[in-house]
């Protein structure tokens, strides 16, 4: 009677094992904000023709080759090592703040497939922010493939931080 007992708790356990292991080892990101219905914090969409690239000197000898740029603070998790996006946006936002908030528009910046900025293009471009911009994208690589990522430091900016 005893043997029966431990052989039916044991088909129980090796059961619910059974139903349990596909869930134990299951994981999920969301790594995508997707759009709701709501149009509070949406920044307008840019449709004219594409962001204007401005002459950033990226490409030119002001900057080493890529291959000997170090690691920027462009990484991510070790799922998703590749952290561009977020790096754009907490560069683009320092950037602003440096220059006493008074861009406006639409920034793109470009990674290329060798895993430093190519491109960047601004729709309202501010010297200050450019260059600040630029001394952090040419000086660094990132553990990236190519992508695209746009920012908005949003209109009527005109300083200083925080009066908006």
């Amino acid at each position: 009677m005893k043997s029966q007992k431990l052989a039916l708790v044991a088909l129980v356990a090796i059961a619910l094992g059974a139903l349990a292991a596909p869930l134990a080892c299951t994981r999920h990101a969301d790594i995508r904000d997707e759009p709701d219905s709501s149009i509070i914090d949406r920044p307008p969409e840019f449709d004219a023709g594409g962001i204007p690239e401005l002459d950033s000197g990226l490409g030119s000898d002001a900057y080493p080759l890529c291959a000997d740029r170090p690691t920027g603070k462009c990484v991510g998790s070790n799922d998703f090592p590749c952290g561009f996006e977020d790096w754009v946006l907490a560069t683009a936002k320092a950037c602003q703040e440096a220059s006493g908030c008074t861009t406006n528009g639409w920034l793109e910046v470009k990674m290329g497939s060798s895993g430093c900025v190519e491109l960047i293009g601004m729709e309202e471009p501010n010297d200050e922010v450019v260059a600040c911009l630029v001394a952090e994208m040419g000086a660094v690589k990132c553990p990236c493939g190519e992508g695209i990522t746009k920012y908005y430091f949003g209109a009527g900016n005109v300083g200083p931080c925080g009066s908006m």
